[in-house]
């Protein structure tokens, strides 16, 4: 690792954990709750920046691809998710999706950080061909798939 490198990854842990402190909701204040419609989006959208991350490791043009197939659906659910943080008294919602956005974007760059390129590449192949493939209701499927996976990991609204 050259010392470029790990001044780049020191950095962005730090980042990640001023983003992920300042993102820590108050003690006394409980988590908030999800409906069902901001699980799919905040599943619909981890996906997406999983995508624009792997894209620009393997300089492949799947995101671009695919946010231009699927924009209608992309602000849709950006738009669920700004209702989410509005819900939940965020003062400013946009900005809040804005944080979200990078500390997703900042963890999983730490995340495949630790591994050389040809390898993350390797390993995100099989991904990268799913996403090349989803178009608007392909993609909506595949969110609400990932959002019934994953729904026992978000405190549910009764």
């Amino acid at each position: 690792m050259t010392a470029r490198t790990v001044r780049r990854a020191l950095a962005g842990a730090a980042a990640l954990v001023l983003a992920a402190a300042s993102a820590l909701p108050a003690a006394a204040a409980p988590s908030p709750c999800y409906r069902l419609a901001d699980i799919e989006a905040d599943q619909a959208i981890r996906y997406q920046t999983e995508l624009m991350v792997l894209s620009d490791t393997c300089n492949v043009t799947n995101y671009r691809d695919f946010t231009v197939r699927n924009r209608d659906v992309i602000v849709e659910y950006q738009k669920q998710l700004i209702d989410h943080f509005r819900r939940t008294g965020a003062h400013k919602p946009e900005a809040s999706l804005d944080q979200f956005l990078t500390q997703i974007a900042n963890e999983l760059s730490m995340r495949s950080g630790t591994e050389q390129r040809p390898a993350v590449c390797a390993r995100s192949a099989s991904f990268l061909a799913e996403a090349a493939k989803l178009d608007g209701p392909e993609f909506r499927t595949h969110a609400a798939q990932l959002a019934t996976e994953h729904e026992d990991s978000y405190r549910v609204c009764k």
